[in-house]
């Protein structure tokens, strides 16, 4: 069987979704991901082919800057219902619609696996004939969020010759659910088909940790992360600066993109990285300071640790 997993170029829409994509691969399935090709270096890092498709993070990232602004006018439960469907529904989906339909008609897959962010793709899946499985990547997003997205893409349907599924399609097919029970927020539509599934969070192939760490004395270690999007150095310098007295050691990763030196001088204790594998470091964890992302959260309840959330933006 072929299965084309799909999912916006971005590690926290990306990621969650590499466990079942590994399991298709280790039963003898042919697996390839459809996201932008700007994220080409971390999809083959992960060990699959991409089929280039969707703008990159950078982009949405720059064409969501003058709305952002706007959006932070607004009381916070509003935000994140029109800050999804401006990134996701009118940026993301009309880009990438006409390149994952190619990609997927010259691939042809049996199946298509997409992110709750990705709704260009329940559209090619039901252009194509083809069946979906959606893939939670924390708690559900809200019907409400989902509901507005959909009548952003609702024309994107009726272009293709379609009819506008309800919510977009989110749950026309069977829904992935990695969300501990105790932790969602949010009921599914009544009748969707689920599975539930325990948020796990692999490394690569070939990843290690710092051959630093092992060279760290025994008080507790935290870690500090505030993901790959809206970590702002300024906020790590105040995170860092308060743990400067704690007796602990402290490890900060602030995303590939990130430049350590803008950091500037830094407490004795502290030690920062662009990225480390949070599977390979939270076990040695004492404690987490997060910014309340669903792949930094959950991988840090699974794993046991407590965590101090700071959020800086989106779902968190």
């Amino acid at each position: 069987m072929r299965v084309l997993f799909s999912c916006v170029g971005a590690y926290g829409h990306f990621r969650p979704l590499l466990p079942l994509a590994r399991a298709f691969a280790a039963a003898s399935h042919d697996v390839a991901f459809a996201t932008s090709g700007a994220f080409a270096p971390q999809v083959e890092a992960a060990g699959f082919p991409l089929l280039p498709a969707g703008r990159s993070a950078q982009e949405l990232f720059e064409q969501m800057k003058p709305y952002r602004e706007h959006l932070e006018t607004l009381p916070p439960a509003e935000r994140r219902i029109l800050g999804f469907a401006r990134r996701f529904a009118r940026l993301e989906a009309p880009a990438k619609l006409g390149p994952l339909h190619s990609a997927a008609s010259a691939w042809k897959p049996d199946l298509i696996v997409f992110e709750s962010a990705d709704l260009a793709a329940p559209i090619v899946a039901a252009s194509l004939g083809l069946p979906t499985v959606h893939q939670g990547f924390g708690r559900v997003v809200p019907i409400a969020i989902l509901e507005r997205a959909a009548r952003e893409t609702a024309a994107l349907w009726r272009e293709a010759g379609l009819t506008p599924e309800p919510l977009g399609g989110a749950f026309s097919g069977l829904y992935l659910d990695i969300c501990p029970p105790s932790f969602e927020t949010e009921p599914l539509p009544v009748g969707t088909r689920v599975l539930k599934l325990r948020p796990t969070h692999p490394a690569d192939p070939g990843e290690r940790l710092p051959a630093w760490v092992d060279g760290l004395d025994e008080r507790p270690m935290v870690y500090v992360t505030l993901g790959t999007v809206f970590n702002d150095p300024s906020i790590f310098g105040v995170l860092l600066d308060a743990l400067a007295d704690v007796e602990c050691n402290v490890v900060a990763t602030i995303g590939r993109s990130g430049d350590p030196d803008a950091l500037g001088p830094l407490p004795a204790n502290a030690h920062v990285e662009q990225y480390i594998s949070q599977s390979l470091l939270l076990p040695h964890c004492a404690a987490t300071v997060g910014h309340g992302g669903s792949g930094s959260t959950l991988a840090a309840l699974a794993e046991g640790v407590p965590l101090l959330l700071v959020p800086r933006g989106a779902d968190q």
